[in-house]
């Protein structure tokens, strides 16, 4: 099974794609551009690529730009 993930990965992968270790760390800094009408795939096209190939990536971004909708910046007293 695992080889199949592997070979669709592969035949999925774009020219550029950062793949998905690497939207994890700046993930919070994409959305934020985002949710400020700014394109985020000018700082960070490798990730906007990888975005476009990876649904599990896609799902996990969907989830953290609605947490970001619903709740705004948590951090702020």
């Amino acid at each position: 099974m695992t080889d199949l993930h592997a070979l669709d990965e592969l035949l999925r992968a774009e020219e550029g794609d950062a793949g998905c270790d690497a939207g994890v760390p700046i993930m919070d800094q994409y959305v934020e551009l985002e949710l400020r009408d700014e394109d985020p795939s000018r700082q960070f096209p490798g990730t906007a690529i990888h975005l476009r190939v990876c649904p599990g990536c896609r799902a996990d971004h969907d989830g953290v730009l609605e947490a970001a909708r619903r709740f705004g910046d948590i951090n702020s007293e």
